[in-house]
């Protein structure tokens, strides 16, 4: 969704992928790369308010978002509805950000075909790299860059 989110012209849109305290379970938030640390380019900025962010948990399976009932759930359809239920932070994120669209791109062929990555978990991550699951090994994502506001 997040790939369909840059070909739409919404560049600045990044995931910040996590697994939850138990690891049981994948989470990640959509944010304007403002949002993001100025430290690491997958992480939340610490003033963030987890709670008012549109968020994802791989606990609710095929409910994206929290919406149920959506057929077909296609990248496409899901980027355009997220178009339409969080207009304040797509706005937000109606910029070019080659670089972090292009880091996305190559992160998900890096993956291919159900790769997972995460910034941090309950447990000390890589500094130099993000954590990845269900992929082969040898795969290093490097980090995403991070936003540098013009």
């Amino acid at each position: 969704m997040v790939a369909e989110l840059h070909k739409l012209g919404y560049e600045g849109l990044r995931a910040t992928p996590f697994m939850s305290p138990s690891g049981c379970y994948w989470r990640c938030c959509i944010v304007p790369a403002c949002l993001t640390s100025l430290e690491h380019g997958a992480r939340l900025a610490e003033n963030v308010d987890y709670e008012t962010l549109p968020r994802y948990s791989s606990g609710d399976e095929d409910n994206y978002f929290g919406w149920a009932n959506m057929k077909p759930k296609s990248p496409s359809l899901l980027a355009k509805r997220f178009i339409l239920v969080f207009p304040n932070f797509v706005q937000q994120g109606k910029h070019p950000d080659p670089a972090y669209a292009r880091w996305f791109a190559d992160m998900l062929e890096l993956t291919a075909p159900i790769g997972v990555i995460y910034a941090f978990g309950d447990w000390e991550p890589p500094v130099d790299r993000m954590l990845t699951e269900f992929c082969d090994e040898c795969v290093v994502v490097p980090l995403p860059p991070v936003w540098v506001s013009k």
